[in-house]
């Protein structure tokens, strides 16, 4: 592929980091430890007080609840791939009061078919964090609602597909992926179905501050949603982030719509700000790979804040995709 070198400009700026956690950073090495031991026998309740009971701060025990799920949980990609609603919906045209019975019961025989086969999809892995949350003493609510999970999606009207977690510390609402933090699976590229789950912690969906959680999560209910300050619609349209680290580093980013419009002569700007120094920008489009951006003044990439033109040569263009030390970072869709 066709190897170009654009310029641009490197701006030397000091800015905050938004959506910064509250609470701040805490090292949970003893208590992830003594959460991935203790061992679950035939009680819901007497496995929450075992993991919360060395704790008195209610974050030590929420880490704690938190780590266990991530840990003795797999995705159940079987039951996904089935499309069976058993364990997703629940249904009732009685009077409330009895509604409310069977939701309870229901509720607790899907949280013991998660405990007894280690198995969930997102549905139980959320209600599962809320339950026990619940037995400590923490408030804890399932929010259920749209995610991003290919770049293809840019501008598309997405259906509800996922649940998660909002925790309320200190008046402040924070946000939990238990599913996402507890591992991923394959795809078979024939069928696009799931295959073989891989355990692996990714503890950015522990606390994620709000504005980087809602780069690919966004809440169906306006109860949620009017938190969030967006629009539905914004998030459909929004830049695709790729699954990484590099999520974490990205403080903010223009353009901040993932559609561009622009023809043959016109300039795209861009601008991130990130929370940890780079050493390399590139970007991909459908007509080019490895395109490396030459960026001025490198004394200055200690403030974190990067900046590059993109001049669009044929109106082939459809997507642009911008690289951080050769990872792919975020992608954007094209349109004339």
């Amino acid at each position: 592929m066709l190897k170009q070198i654009l310029t641009g400009t490197l701006l030397l700026l000091i800015l905050p980091f938004p959506g910064a956690s509250q609470i701040g950073n805490k090292d949970f090495q003893a208590v992830d430890n003594f959460a991935r031991s203790v061992k679950y026998e035939s009680s819901l309740e007497a496995l929450t007080n075992k993991l919360t009971a060395p704790y008195t701060d209610t974050l030590d025990k929420l880490r704690a609840v938190f780590i266990w799920i991530t840990d003795n949980i797999e995705y159940d990609y079987r039951l996904f791939n089935s499309g069976s609603d058993e364990w997703n919906n629940f249904n009732c045209r009685g009077t409330k009061a009895a509604c409310d019975v069977a939701r309870n019961e229901w509720e607790n025989n899907l949280l013991l078919h998660v405990l007894d086969t280690r198995k969930a999809v997102c549905n139980g892995y959320a209600k599962l964090f809320r339950k026990m949350c619940s037995i400590a003493g923490i408030q804890n609510d399932v929010v259920g609602g749209y995610v991003r999970k290919s770049p293809f999606q840019i501008g598309l009207t997405l259906s509800v597909t996922h649940a998660w977690n909002v925790v309320r510390l200190g008046g402040v609402n924070y946000y939990f992926d238990v599913t996402w933090a507890a591992g991923s699976c394959k795809r078979y590229e024939e069928t696009d179905k799931l295959s073989e789950f891989v355990k692996h912690y990714n503890d950015f969906y522990w606390q994620t501050p709000k504005s980087k959680f809602l780069r690919n999560h966004f809440p169906k209910e306006d109860k949620w949603a009017l938190e969030t300050g967006y629009t539905k619609e914004y998030f459909f349209n929004a830049p695709y982030y790729y699954p990484n680290d590099l999520v974490q580093n990205i403080e903010s980013n223009m353009p901040d719509s993932g559609i561009i419009r622009a023809g043959i002569g016109d300039t795209i700007h861009f601008k991130f700000v990130l929370k940890k120094a780079i050493r390399n920008v590139m970007v991909n489009t459908n007509n080019y790979e490895n395109v490396e951006i030459s960026l001025g003044n490198t004394a200055g990439w200690a403030n974190n804040v990067y900046e590059f033109d993109y001049i669009v040569k044929e109106n082939s263009l459809y997507y642009i995709e911008v690289l951080f030390d050769f990872k792919k970072a975020v992608r954007y869709k094209v349109v004339h």
